[in-house]
Parts: structure tokens; C-alpha cells; sequence
């Protein structure tokens, strides 16, 4: 495919030197060849698709810990406070500027992307819905839609033959263009896709086969199987996924991919061995940017108590991010670390500015650490939701109670666009914590990594202050997670 377009432009500009008028008609027959190259391997592909599948038992990682996390946390009765000696050893905090605008909110206009109807397409039917609060508008050809009788191969095979031959680029081209605008990661986009899918076809067969030829096109490596009645759409990833289904093809993994987020328990599926020519894309759930949700402001009050005097701090965040969240499979680690919204780093940050700035970073980052070990109250995933669930931030604001990785979560997004101080994550066998790299020496429990010294910090060690690591882990080992 590449060395086509290698030889195709390479060509064509010594057509357009050495020929002049005769480029257009040049140009012509490279457009046929080109067709006639995509019908090639889309024929190859139908006929591959009605070949005897394989069978291939499903299993899924349940959790990333080796043990059930603890139910009841340590509590240092007495607040500990640190001599001035020790404070002053500490340097002076920089403030970070604030990444959007000065305000507790973004202004209206700016929680409200400006969405624009597309164009009518001539003979085109048009589509809308909403998605997570924002108005979808799609043009497709009509003859996308149709149904299919059986759950085989031979009818999935007929299903990508049916709307490989309809006008599906502007689809994707209309996806593609939502996908800019909203700042979507991989996961919205798959969700969209697949509202758009169900939309045409309301069912949810349909949806993922719908789903499976435009990623496919889109150049993702998907897959789809069936058992019994029901037809799954199944992709590779750049990262690992627990409680959700996948099978093994190759050294590859391919999850099962459910707008719901979680689907374990599946047993055997059969899909094809093959798959579409230069699909070589693994969906990746990181974000570029804070993800344009902004709709369905709620607002939170929280408390803490820092050396005996009292804060409030008013937080906001998205309802409709809620609801996206909510979908989302759990993930690597670091995908939480590395995600923010604009409500919350607006609302949340401007609130407890003015409460670190001019403190030594010793005590700034103890005063942060007392906001999330006292602000929210603690239940691990199990006893909240049956399952093991990690927060994004806006979540951790949302629900009543959060957890050991929640919490520090939270507090690395504080002191990272805060302070601007490094921070990594520190897992035990069933507990999960951070760590400081300080400007300067700080007293505590510490390691060296990365030519850094790193001072241990606990969000869910109630009261305790930087350096201090729960009695129970105290010599433990420990994996970091950057």
C-alpha cells in the first residue's frame, strides 16, 4: 500500500513536468488502479471471512493485585505538626500558573464546543442524537441500513461485502472531524462509532459489526466473533484491560469491547485468523487532552483541617464526564495519572491556590495530602461497587467514598499542576501510594529512582505527613509506576 503511494506520487509529478495535459488523464488511470487494488483486497477479505472460523476460548485479568485491599485504614489520632526548623529547611513553592483561564469556570462558550450541522449530502438520510449531552449530527447512505437473518460467518461476511459497496467514507470523515473537536481518546471514539451504529440499526449485533468495518477502515485491528445469538467486536490494545474478556491470537491479545465497559465471562467465541490489510492500529485509551465533555456542571463542598484551622474548598465537575467515565474499562494506571478536565482543574485548583501558595513545599504538599486523606470518605471498589473500579479525578469529587489508588490519583494531579513536583505512584501487594521528588532534603521514608530521591507521601494514611508509610508496608517491597 505504501510503496502504491510511493510509486503513485513519485509519478505523478513526472507526468505533470514532462506531460502537462496529458496529467488528468494520467491521473485517471491511477485512480482506477487504485479502485481496482481496494476491490482486490476487499474481495480477499469477504472470501476469507466465509472460511471456517476458529473457536477460541476467552479468560480476563481481574485485578491488579495480588491481595484483597484493606477494609479498615490506620489513623493517626493526633495531627503531627512539624517544627519550623524543619519547615524552613524547606523551600519556597512555585506556584504553577493556572492552565486555563483565571476563573473558578470556563466561560460558557468554552463549555459548549460550537457544534455545526454538516452539510446535506445529496440522497443521504440524516441522523441525530445526543451524546453525552452534545448534539451528533450524521449523514450516511441510506443503504447502510439492512438486517441480517443469522449469526454465522457467512452472514457477517455478506454484512461487510453489503457496506464495503455503499459510500461510507463520509462516515468516517464525519467521525474523524467529532473526534478533533471533542479532543477524543480512542475509547470516545469507539463509543460514538458504535452509537451511530446502533442509531442506524437499533440493535446491538448490527452496532458492532456497523463498528467493527469503520474501524477497520479507520485502520484499527479489529475483530469480530459470535456464539449462539450474539456477535462481539474485539480489538488489540496498547495497554493492559482487567475484567474484560480477551483472547490470545499469535501473542496478540484482543479484548472484548462493550459500550459498557466490562464483559468477562464469555467462554468461547469463534472469529477468523486473518485480518484486514493494514490494520495496524491498537486502540490506546490515553488522553491528548482534557476530553470536550463540559456539559451538566455539579458542584461539591469539601472540608479538611489543617493545624487546627478549617478549609473549605468548592470543586466542580462534569455530570456528562461522569457518565463517559462510567463506561470506561479499567486501564493501566498511568492513563488515570495522565488525564485532567477542565471543570475540575478550573474549580478544584483555584480553590486551593491561595491555600498553598507562599508555604515551603513541605508544607504545602502536607497540607494537600490532609485535603484528600480527610475530604473523602473511604470504601474500597469491592464493598462500593462489587468490582474493582479506578477514578479518574472528577470521580473521586463525584462519589461519596474513594480508595487507596483513587486518592492518589487525586493527590499526584494536585501536586503535579500545583506545585509543579514530580510524583510517582508506589504499589504494594494490595495497597497503592505515591511519592515526592522535593526541591530539597525532607526527613522520611525515601528511595532513589531515576537519579531522583523520592519522599514517600500515603493520601490514604489518615493524618500522616510526608515521609511517613503505613506500619503495615514499612519494609515491604514495592513496585513504582512513573
Amino acid at each position: 500500500m505504501k510503496k502504491f503511494f510511493a510509486r503513485l506520487t513519485l509519478s505523478g509529478f513526472l507526468c505533470t513536468f514532462l506531460f502537462g495535459s496529458d496529467y488528468d488523464k494520467w491521473l485517471q488511470e491511477q485512480n482506477n488502479e487504485f479502485v481496482q487494488y481496494k476491490k482486490t483486497i476487499d474481495d480477499e477479505f469477504t472470501n476469507m471471512l466465509k472460511k471456517d472460523w476458529q473457536a477460541f476460548k476467552t479468560m480476563y485479568n481481574p485485578t491488579p493485585y495480588k491481595k484483597p485491599k484493606p477494609i479498615l485504614l490506620p489513623i493517626i489520632k493526633k495531627e503531627i505538626v512539624l517544627p519550623k526548623k524543619e519547615l524552613e529547611k524547606s523551600v519556597i513553592v512555585k506556584i504553577k500558573k493556572p492552565i486555563f483561564i483565571k476563573k473558578d469556570m470556563p466561560k460558557k462558550e468554552e463549555l459548549t464546543p460550537l457544534i455545526q450541522k454538516p452539510k446535506p449530502i445529496a440522497n443521504f438520510n440524516q441522523l441525530e442524537f445526543d451524546f453525552y449531552s452534545t448534539p451528533i449530527t450524521i449523514e450516511y447512505d441510506p443503504k447502510t441500513y439492512f438486517n441480517l437473518h443469522n449469526t454465522n460467518n457467512k452472514s457477517i461476511s455478506s454484512y461487510w461485502d453489503k457496506l464495503n459497496k455503499t459510500k461510507y467514507t463520509p462516515i468516517i470523515k464525519q467521525i474523524n472531524s467529532y473526534r478533533t473537536l471533542l479532543q477524543f481518546n480512542d475509547w470516545a471514539t469507539y463509543l460514538l462509532t458504535y452509537k451511530i451504529g446502533f442509531e442506524i440499526y437499533q440493535n446491538d449485533n448490527m452496532a458492532n459489526l456497523f463498528t467493527w468495518f469503520i474501524l477497520s477502515k479507520m485502520q484499527y485491528d479489529v475483530k469480530v466473533g459470535y456464539n449462539d445469538s450474539d456477535i462481539y467486536l474485539m480489538s488489540t490494545m496498547k495497554h493492559e484491560l482487567y475484567q474484560v474478556a480477551f483472547f490470545t491470537l499469535k501473542t496478540k491479545r484482543y479484548y472484548v469491547l462493550t459500550p459498557k465497559g466490562r464483559i468477562r465471562k464469555i467462554d468461547t467465541l469463534y472469529t477468523y485468523k486473518g485480518r484486514y490489510p493494514n490494520t495496524t492500529k491498537s486502540l490506546n485509551f490515553e488522553f491528548a487532552g482534557p476530553i470536550k465533555l463540559f456539559s451538566n456542571i455539579q458542584n461539591r463542598t469539601l472540608d479538611f483541617e489543617y493545624e487546627s484551622q478549617k478549609y473549605d474548598v468548592k470543586a466542580s465537575y462534569s455530570a456528562d464526564l461522569i457518565d463517559f467515565y462510567k463506561t470506561f474499562p479499567q486501564s493501566d494506571y498511568k492513563i488515570y495519572f495522565k488525564t485532567t478536565s477542565k471543570s475540575t482543574s478550573n474549580s478544584l485548583l483555584s480553590q486551593l491556590r491561595p491555600i498553598v501558595q507562599n508555604k515551603t513545599e513541605l508544607e504545602a504538599v502536607n497540607m494537600l495530602l490532609r485535603f484528600v486523606q480527610t475530604s473523602f470518605k473511604y470504601k474500597t471498589d469491592f464493598n462500593q461497587f462489587t468490582y474493582e473500579k479506578v477514578f479518574f479525578p472528577e470521580e473521586t469529587l463525584f462519589y461519596e467514598y474513594s480508595d487507596c489508588e483513587d486518592r492518589s490519583i487525586m493527590f499526584s494531579f494536585l501536586v503535579e499542576e500545583l506545585l509543579g513536583l514530580d510524583v510517582v505512584a508506589i504499589k504494594f501487594s494490595n495497597h497503592l501510594a505515591t511519592a515526592v521528588a522535593f526541591s530539597s532534603y525532607v526527613k522520611g521514608d525515601s528511595f532513589n529512582f531515576q537519579n531522583k530521591r523520592y519522599t514517600m507521601t500515603d493520601p490514604t494514611y489518615i493524618n500522616a505527613n510526608v515521609g511517613m508509610t503505613m506500619p503495615k508496608y514499612i519494609n515491604s517491597t514495592f513496585k513504582i509506576i512513573p
